[in-house]
């Protein structure tokens, strides 16, 4: 308790204890302090025994920081396929014990050929093709070459059909016939004797996994639409779910059918889908979170109890910390607090970034109790500052941060006013106290020194903010070895979930009444992939859309105007003629010539639907309803390069408000980082202007206030600089950090600054021990196992400890630089008596 604070002695000790505990137990009246009491005693022990009866609390959400509408898919998980190649080995090598049983199969190609053909009889439906299949796919593009030519290439086109060229192509294509190394080339001459597949200004990739070059490092496409591994003994399967099912439930289910159907075969199993990486940093939350909270515990009992050399008063503050953080919890769980119409501002679970939150509240909260020298007459405002520290969230566009913004000012104001009110109390029934009478010392303001330190930190921290390495919220890391190591497989074989990105396409109504919903969708998806197929290869690795391998109606009248100007079927018949005159057989190369000439097969919608391809095009419909209306859609996908779901390459504004609308977990980081210092600017310019309102309504000072705005805004600065040496990222994971380290700069500066205005000594054994469990806070996380919690623990132990010192010595420096530090006033003199009248001196 700070020496302008002190009553008393004597008086207090006049009052006998049991005149005083007659009449009041702590600051209420005795009736109504026990009624508390035992309200407070009963709604804590509710709570905990919900929380131990019910399901667990722990959430493993890893998207609370990316908006609504650009949160992962749902519903489509995967399937690895591993051929185990020491069991083949095993298998394969002669001896007494491992001698080849008779008819088995030790080639990788064949075992993932019968594993796919076992799981699709397994899963009938619920197995989707990745890619289209291919002999259907080959088909499609041989029987409408000539259509998906751009219009632009048909001056190449009949050049390349003229008898002069159409005799050099057959001559070459004899010569590399004739060749011993036609057959181990890959080329397919009955296909496109005539290269005119060469036309095409396609890049590998905007067909998805069509335009692969044979012999890249790609994974190729199985006859039954799966994603074979270059290296040829992995596999990749497309499964699909019910959405209105758990996809926890039916991830368990796809899990036993498939090791059922593989039983017997030596391959390995791998799902992936985000409902198992929630599930795995779920589980490792249920293991961590004791850890923190009881090495929190510990930490601050050890400090508080070597403070004050007392432990029945320290013990009873840990219990109404612990009360509160179990109150909390519970309301976590199941309370849903709405704030207009269909918006839900609960927690859904304490996730892993809001359990870092409830151990940060534990350590800054012990303020409320330490009863330290206030800013104001009445000790509310620090209180005040402390709880409106994340109400600039709410400016953000990040859905956890924003709902932190309300949560943090009603768990602290809990906190503050159990501490304030049912601490005291039970500390009198257990005859202890946290006051504490200690010898201040008077601060001697140092303008010069504390301008010089404030404007280096910031000027530092301005400097090394954008160079500091940006961390997408996309992918929050996941400390299991295995999960690691299969994802990094599915990225070197296959390709990053994270950089997949989706954007819908729905057709107007149905031009005839032949056309069908579905097909509309993959009609109006045409142009949607023409567009983003010229992302493809600079910003994209893949487009994978059918609406790729179609034509909307009008460019297919265009391009069949155009095409029967070639006279294709008389450049055909020139073609057999060349074809037999070098001794070739026309018969062999009927398919293409049948193509080329019939200018009447469309590549349409329907017949894309209708045709071999349906199956593998359903696998993009969903069932939308909007604005109350059903309807179908086409979802359209595009890997993005890059890595960790943030993009290697960033769009620009004018360039995303170009192409179709893409939404993904790789577009808002994306978008976030290329507005993440503005948006960060924002809210710690709201948190610094609302630390330095409190402060300028608690002293009355605007130079107090300007003081302790730029000290909080030099610690904020000394956080990043900070980061920075010690090679750490940011990102929005920190902004809670930051707006915590600025508050608590705030309260240190405006009680310093206080202490010198009003004359009084400061009591820096309390601000440090507030200090200290601040920085106790931050620590227990930064030695925690979770990355996230570490980074959040580095970022507040070095704010917690700036804020002490900079605060303390620094912001009275300033306020009297500013001029508006009010002095000690001196005493008023009495007022002198009036002269008393002439008449008022007579009796």
């Amino acid at each position: 308790m700070s020496t302008g604070q002190d009553h008393d002695r004597g008086r207090e000790t006049q009052r006998t204890p049991g005149a005083r505990a007659t009449r009041r137990l702590g600051p209420l009246p005795r009736p109504l302090a026990l009624a508390l009491l035992a309200v407070w005693a009963v709604v804590s022990v509710f709570a905990l025994i919900q929380l131990l009866r019910g399901p667990a609390p722990w959430s493993g959400a890893t998207e609370g920081l990316i908006p609504e509408q650009h949160r992962s898919a749902r519903g489509r998980p995967l399937a690895l396929l591993r051929v185990d190649l020491d069991a083949l080995e095993s298998a394969a090598t002669p001896g007494e014990s491992t001698d080849p049983a008779e008819g088995t199969i030790t080639d990788p190609a064949t075992i993932l050929a019968e594993a796919g053909f076992a799981i699709e009889e397994a899963l009938g439906q619920r197995r989707v093709p990745l890619a289209p299949p291919r002999t259907e796919i080959t088909r499609w593009l041989d029987a409408h070459a000539l259509y998906l030519l751009p219009i632009e290439t048909h001056g190449a086109l009949a050049e390349r059909l003229s008898d002069a060229n159409m005799r050099a192509q057959i001559q070459a294509l004899e010569a590399r016939l004739s060749s011993p190394l036609f057959v181990v080339s890959g080329e397919q001459p009955r296909r496109d004797p005539l290269g005119i597949h060469g036309l095409t200004t396609r890049e590998a990739g905007q067909l998805g996994h069509v335009t692969e070059v044979l012999g890249s490092d790609a994974p190729q496409v199985s006859p039954s639409g799966d994603l074979i591994a270059a290296s040829g003994d992995r596999a990749l399967i497309g499964l699909v779910t019910d959405r209105d099912r758990p996809q926890a439930e039916q991830i368990n289910e796809l899990r036993g059918e498939l090791e059922a159907a593989l039983e017997g075969l030596p391959v390995e199993l791998t799902l992936f889908d985000l409902s198992l990486r929630e599930a795995t940093l779920a589980e490792q939350l249920s293991r961590d979170w004791a850890k923190v909270l009881a090495a929190c515990f510990a930490a601050l009992v050890l400090l508080l109890s070597i403070a004050m050399r007392r432990v029945i008063p320290v013990l009873a503050l840990a219990v109404c910390l612990g009360s509160a953080w179990v109150l909390l919890v519970w309301a976590a769980v199941n309370l849903q607090l709405a704030a207009g119409v269909g918006s839900g501002l609960g927690l859904d679970g304490m996730g892993v970034a809001s359990i870092a939150l409830s151990v940060l509240l534990l350590g800054f909260a012990c303020d409320a109790a330490l009863r330290l020298q206030e800013i104001d007459s009445r000790g509310w405002i620090s209180t005040l500052i402390m709880a409106g520290a994340l109400v600039p969230l709410a400016l953000s566009p990040y859905p956890l941060w924003q709902r932190w913004a309300l949560w943090w000012p009603l768990a602290y104001l809990l906190i503050a006013v159990i501490l304030r009110v049912i601490l005291p109390a039970l500390l009198e029934l257990l005859r202890g106290d946290f006051d504490w009478r200690r010898p201040g010392f008077r601060l001697a303001p140092m303008p010069a020194l504390a301008v010089l330190i404030c404007l280096s930190v910031c000027a530092a921290g301005a400097w090394v903010t954008p160079q500091l390495r940006y961390r997408s919220p996309a992918r929050v890391p996941i400390l299991d070895p295995a999960l690691q190591l299969s994802e990094r497989e599915l990225v070197q074989h296959f390709f990053d979930p994270s950089m997949i990105v989706e954007t819908s396409s729905q057709g107007e109504r149905a031009a005839d009444e032949l056309e069908t919903p579905a097909a509309a969708a993959l009609e109006a998806s045409a142009a949607t992939a023409a567009e983003l197929a010229t992302l493809v290869p600079k910003e994209a690795r893949r487009l994978d859309s059918p609406g790729s391998f179609v034509l909307p109606r009008a460019e297919l009248e265009a391009r069949k105007l155009a095409l029967s100007k070639l006279q294709l079927s008389a450049r055909m018949e020139a073609l057999s003629v060349v074809l037999t005159d070098h001794r070739l057989r026309a018969e062999a190369f009927a398919e293409f010539v049948r193509g080329a000439a019939d200018i009447h097969d469309f590549p349409s919608a329907q017949a894309a639907l209708d045709g071999p391809l349906g199956p593998w095009i359903n696998g993009y419909l969903v069932d939308e309803v909007v604005e109350g209306q059903p309807q179908v859609q086409l979802r359209s996908r595009l890997e993005l390069r890059g890595r960790d779901g943030l993009p290697q390459v960033s769009l620009p504004d004018a360039r995303l408000a170009e192409l179709p609308p893409l939404r993904g977990p790789a577009i808002a980081a994306m978008i976030d980082q290329r507005e993440f210092l503005r948006r960060a600017g924002v809210v710690v310019v709201a948190g610094l202007w609302l630390t330095a309102f409190f402060v300028w309504l608690g002293t009355g000072g605007l130079g107090i206030a300007l003081a302790c705005g730029l000290v909080s805004l030099a610690c904020q600065a000394g956080v990043l600089l900070g980061l920075s040496l010690l090679d750490q990222p940011s990102g929005p994971h920190l902004l809670p950090a930051i707006l915590i380290v600025g508050a608590t700069a705030g309260v240190a500066g405006g009680r310093a600054c206080r202490a010198v205005s009003m004359g009084q000594p400061i009591v820096a054994r309390g601000l440090l021990l507030a200090g200290g469990c601040q920085v106790i806070a931050g620590g227990v996380l930064l030695i925690s196992a979770q990355p996230l919690w570490r980074e959040l623990g580095l970022a507040v132990a070095i704010g917690s400890a700036l804020a002490c010192g900079l605060g303390l010595f620094a912001t009275p420096g300033l306020a009297s630089l500013f001029g508006k530090l009010r002095g000690r006033r001196a005493p008023k003199k009495p007022a002198a008596k009036p002269t008393p009248s002439p008449e008022e001196r007579e009796p």
